[in-house]
């Protein structure tokens, strides 16, 4: 298969120190020769998320940690912040468990005013808020503040998907005061598909249903808490765990942690202004006017006139061998995305991709 420039977002290219964690021999799950490996795991991912909050690492896709979350708050009232495709997505998951769901609903790209969730949460007595941080459909970052702020008053759980974000872009989850937060290896942490991660409070512990109360056995965070506690010395999770994709995230975790947390997300903001820059003086539209809401993992553009961004797209594949995103959902047809995180946030690719888009203007 040909080698491509994985410029999407998600999954991101991988440093080759990450890939070659992939060829080392296996080793058992549990027992002495893991423990102190998967411990050392963990205690680097609290490193990451900024908390002193348990935090779990679930074989899954993101999707897979927020079902375990949600399934977690079984028959819990919830306030969800939709404005892009993985807004909606929080609000379906939501639906399968949470008792009533109430969802503030705005167009891709618009950001939420504080007034219409504080009024929403006065008309609504809840006992949580979801909202993506970074909503890759758009491009769109998602400001946490004020909503941890309105959390903390109103004394309800505040659920972060943090997919696209963790690792980065500037993100505390103690200082934000977030109970849940999920997150998976394949975007801003710089590993491969296959792992998803979660920080939880002990607010958030508190809340949780009871273990038998949630409809699940294997995405149910009560169970991974009962055998921490039960098998803690020797296998302190209730399944198999995909070894090497912990070799794989372990070694990215020290990438991360190598280059430091504020280096990293400031690398992360100059890629994606040089692309947002380049962009415009090309005569492409960015999808999100305002740069206080841009995300620096994912960027999302409107072609000129009669260019489409399946053209591009395929220009892309065939001349560079670069691989951009289109849109999803409502937007499919209309944007095209560039991924540029972890791995692929670096000046030597962002400047690949600018000079595939910009020949494929010329061309145009």
């Amino acid at each position: 298969m040909k080698r491509y420039q994985l410029s999407i977002p998600g999954p991101t290219e991988c440093d080759p120190e990450v890939l070659n964690e992939l060829n080392r021999p296996n080793l058992p799950h549990y027992g002495d020769l893991w423990m102190d490996y998967y411990l050392e795991t963990l205690q680097k991912l609290q490193r990451i998320y900024q908390t002193k909050n348990s935090v779990y690492i679930i074989p899954s896709s993101g999707s897979g940690a927020l079902d375990a979350t949600f399934a977690s708050l079984n028959g819990k009232k919830g306030l969800i912040l939709d404005n892009g495709t993985f807004g909606e997505r929080l609000v379906d998951i939501a639906s399968h468990y949470l008792s009533e769901v109430i969802v503030i609903h705005k167009n891709p790209g618009e950001h939420f005013e504080i007034q219409e969730i504080e009024e929403a949460l006065q008309k609504n007595k809840v006992d949580l808020l979801a909202v993506v941080h970074g909503e890759t459909s758009t491009g769109m970052l998602n400001n946490l503040e004020e909503l941890s702020r309105i959390c903390q008053e109103e004394n309800i759980l505040f659920i972060v998907d943090a997919i696209s974000t963790l690792g980065g872009v500037e993100l505390s989850v103690d200082k934000l005061g977030i109970d849940f937060c999920i997150s998976a290896s394949q975007k801003a942490l710089g590993s491969i598909p296959g792992l998803s991660t979660v920080s939880i409070s002990s607010k958030g512990w508190d809340k949780m249903a009871a273990e038998n109360d949630i409809p699940s056995w294997y995405l149910n965070l009560r169970t991974w808490h009962r055998y921490e506690k039960e098998w803690g010395d020797w296998h302190p999770f209730p399944i198999t765990l995909p070894v090497h994709l912990f070799y794989a995230l372990n070694r990215a975790f020290d990438i991360i942690l190598e280059e430091g947390l504020e280096q990293r997300w400031n690398r992360h903001k100059e890629i994606a202004n040089m692309l947002c820059t380049s962009l415009e003086e090309f005569g492409i539209s960015l999808f999100i006017k305002d740069k206080e809401y841009r995300l620096p993992t994912v960027t999302s553009a409107i072609l000129p006139g009669k260019m489409t961004s399946e053209g591009l797209q395929m220009y892309m594949r065939e001349e560079y061998g670069i691989l951009i995103a289109g849109g999803v959902g409502p937007l499919r047809k209309k944007v095209f995305r560039v991924g540029h995180m972890a791995y692929s946030a670096n000046e030597y690719l962002i400047k690949r991709v600018i000079v595939g888009i910009k020949n494929f203007m010329n061309n145009n």
